[in-house]
This record gives structure tokens, sequence and C-alpha cells, in this order.
């Protein structure tokens, strides 16, 4: 029925019985609130990427992220493409991307819902209009490390599904993505202990990744002597 249509969402899998019940769950079982809530009270921070035009492709060596670069909680160490300082001088301070900030792909069909969170290692970077940058503001009340797991939760990537919608030649959820119910553990112990755990292997992660283009550089040297 009309009555039943919400926010002018015309999307069938949206008003999905289970997944209404999956959210009723969450809110009885976890403390809930959204990406809009914690933007609303400076807990967080959003804002979008560029698209700088292909002709820059290829004209340096600084990494410009697309959402096909970024998977498993990780930016590819390879980016398919790269720009000159130039071009990164005249993006960077809006950008302004910090270890720790989170990038999520909010448009490109398979690709919604993607995340990675940024280390030392990935920078200096670019990333393109399809991607949300999340900075957390506020870290004694919220860390990066947890709001990067419970966006990956499965609740929280079906509401995204839920959510797209066809824009010009991609899939997109919009601005959406900020109304999905984000459900947090209501024991700190528990919330503390999913951030340390995502934390370190993040920086383990961070370490292997060193170490071999450490290791990649070595052997780049005895190769031309």
């Amino acid at each position: 029925m009309s009555s039943d249509i919400r926010d002018a969402i015309l999307i069938p899998k949206y008003y999905s019985p289970s997944l209404a019940q999956a959210i009723d769950d969450a809110r009885e079982q976890h403390a809930v609130t959204t990406l809009r809530d914690l933007l609303s009270n400076g807990a967080i921070e959003v804002a979008t990427g560029d698209e700088i035009g292909k002709l820059s492709y290829g004209t340096g060596s600084i990494p410009f992220v697309r959402t096909s670069d970024i998977a498993n909680w990780e930016i590819k160490s390879d980016p398919k493409h790269a720009v000159s300082q130039e071009i990164y001088e005249q993006y960077a301070a809006k950008q302004d991307i910090q270890p720790d900030d989170i990038l999520f792909v909010r448009d490109g069909t398979y690709l919604i819902g993607s995340l990675a969170i940024v280390t030392d290692e990935d920078l200096p970077m670019l990333y393109q209009s399809h991607i949300v940058k999340i900075r957390v503001r506020d870290r004694s009340a919220l860390s990066p490390f947890l709001l990067i797991a419970i966006m990956q939760s499965s609740i929280v990537q079906r509401q995204l599904r839920s959510r797209q919608f066809t824009a010009d030649i991609i899939d997109s959820v919009g601005g959406r993505y900020l109304d999905v119910v984000l459900p947090f553990p209501r024991e700190t112990s528990v919330r503390e202990d999913i951030a340390d755990r995502v934390g370190r292997i993040v920086a383990q992660r961070t370490a292997l990744r060193r170490e071999l283009r450490e290791l990649s550089v070595f052997v780049e040297t005895l190769t031309e002597g």
C-alpha cells in the first residue's frame, strides 16, 4: 500500500519482512544508532571524493583509489591508476585523508558496501567520487575499528542492498547509507574487544605490507646490479 512507503523509497526489497524482522531483533539485542545520528552529534564526519578525469591517470605515482581498489577492509597495494604531485596538490586539502579514516563504497553495483581503513602505507592518495570517507572525530566515544566491523556486519550490508537503486549507468545507495541501523554490542567490554582485535589485525597487515615493499626494493637493487 502507498501508506507503507517510507522516505519515497520504491524498492520492493527495502520492505522485505525478513529484513524488517532482523532489524527489529537488532534493536532488541543491541544498542542501535545510524550514521546520520553519529554525524548529527559530531561523533563522525563524512566527505566524498572527486573525479579527476582520465587524462590525469598515469601522470605520476600517487594512487588514485577507485572502488575496485577496495577489498577485504584494505586498499590494494597496487591501485590501477596514479597521478602526479601537481594533480594531488589540487585536491589534497579538500580530501584531507588521514590514517584510520574509513573508505566506504556507495556507488558501483556489486561493490556497494565495500570498506577499507586507511593506514600510513596508503598515503598519500586521492579517492574518487563513488567513495565516501568517514572519519571518527571522538575516538573516546567510538573507535573507527569498531565502526568498520559493525558496518561490515550482515545486517548492515543487507540494509545497504535494500537501498540500492540504479543511477545513470551504475547502482548507488546515494545518501541512504546514512540511515542504516548500526547494531553495537551493549557491553563496553565487547566493543573494546572488537576494536582491539581489528586494530591489531590492521597493524599486522600494515607491517607486512611495509616489509614486502622493502623486500621488493631490495630485490630490485639486486637485479639491477
